[in-house]
């Protein structure tokens, strides 16, 4: 078969690896360079974790996409991840928190609830103000995003074709090709489109479903005095709260990270306000003032922004347009899933799986 896959973020080139491996002949097709500073899917890091409120399925799914991380370090030859354990804090009854213990009772996932003295105690850098306690497990941790897709990318270039630098200006699903903006028709048996936040351009009865979000993130130097602490200390996360946030640990050279998760506003053009502004940063920042110890001694260095294309209900989407597969399995929190993903399309594109199938899977509802 030969497969043409339009987008060289992750989901597109998981699955173009996913492909090779199973005999495919594969075509990359990628307006930027890889990794592309501007894609969903090109950060410092990304989490993986197994809370995730009360969407079941997700959180039945992480085990596996370790697995399938697993095969991508195998074939990259190295490992671009670094364990840090996870810790959500719990404020009321029935909250973010709440749910996902709620859920990982169901599903037999072994966790810790810590009260505040614990808390303190092992987490020094951190205050457990307003915490009634906290979920923490030993697993999870951050996916290092941009080296990831950086492999992936020499991955496909060796195996396969990756053509870099030329954008796609329109689709012929039915036939399976993509045409160029220089003229180009690049033809193949099957047609992927995993275009992140310029799939409602490329796809335009995808565009009511699927919404570009600008999001802000922000990096910091941790003061001297919790650097060991910082160490090893955990991703952090604070969701439902108006202050909310999550918080990633200074890990393998990178600063402390922080964000938040709110999908308001869009949609946002993928070309626009790219640049993150001295307020932006402060504001997102701010979030985490009540939770880090000496919180004026921190430093931001570096702001960034990034467009996820989320559903309204932040399900991922899975659509045969025509014929061609369009992949928008983000809403913010997809980078986790892209190895195992990229695994299952290309299996159905194989014939393992029907369309259907697919589709609930990738939906997160397992059970």
């Amino acid at each position: 078969m030969k497969l043409i896959i339009v987008g060289g973020g992750l989901y597109g080139l998981a699955t173009a690896r996913a492909a090779i491996n199973l005999g495919m002949e594969v075509t990359v097709i990628e307006q930027g360079r890889v990794p592309d500073p501007l894609a969903t899917s090109v950060d410092r890091h990304r989490l993986i974790r197994y809370p995730y409120g009360a969407l079941d399925g997700y959180a039945l799914m992480i085990h596996d996409a370790y697995a399938a991380w697993d095969g991508v370090w195998r074939d990259l030859g190295r490992r671009h991840y670094v364990e840090t354990g996870t810790l959500a804090h719990h404020f009321a009854a029935g909250d973010w928190a709440d749910q996902s213990a709620a859920s990982l009772d169901r599903l037999g996932i072994a966790y810790e609830r810590l009260k505040p003295a614990e808390l303190d105690r092992r987490f020094p850098m951190l205050s457990s103000e307003g915490a009634i306690d906290a979920l923490w497990l030993t697993s999870g941790g951050a996916l290092l995003a941009d080296r990831i897709v950086g492999g992936l990318g020499d991955y496909v270039r060796a195996k396969g074709t990756l053509l870099e630098g030329i954008a796609v200006a329109d689709l012929d699903p039915a036939r399976a090709t993509a045409i160029l903006a220089d003229g180009r028709r690049i033809e193949g048996d099957r047609l992927v489109v995993a275009a992140g936040a310029w799939t409602p351009r490329l796809v335009p009865a995808l565009a009511a479903e699927l919404r570009p979000v600008r999001q802000v993130v922000t990096y910091a130097r941790v003061p001297d005095k919790w650097r060991a602490a910082w160490a090893s200390g955990p991703m952090l996360l604070e969701i439902e709260r108006d202050d909310g946030f999550y918080a990633v640990p200074p890990v393998d050279g990178y600063g402390l990270k922080l964000g938040d998760h709110h999908m308001d506003g869009g949609p946002d053009d993928p070309e626009a306000r790219r640049g993150a502004g001295k307020d932006e940063a402060k504001a997102i920042w701010e979030g985490g003032r009540r939770r880090f110890r000496d919180f004026d001694d921190y430093r931001i260095i570096e702001a960034k922004t990034c467009l996820y294309t989320v559903t309204a209900d932040e399900r991922f989407r899975i659509a045969d347009v025509d014929g061609a597969l369009v992949l928008s399995c983000c809403s913010g929190h997809g980078f986790k899933f892209g190895a195992v993903m990229g695994e299952r399309v290309a299996a159905h594109l194989d014939g393992a799986a029907d369309f259907d199938a697919l589709q609930h899977w990738a939906a997160g509802k397992l059970l």
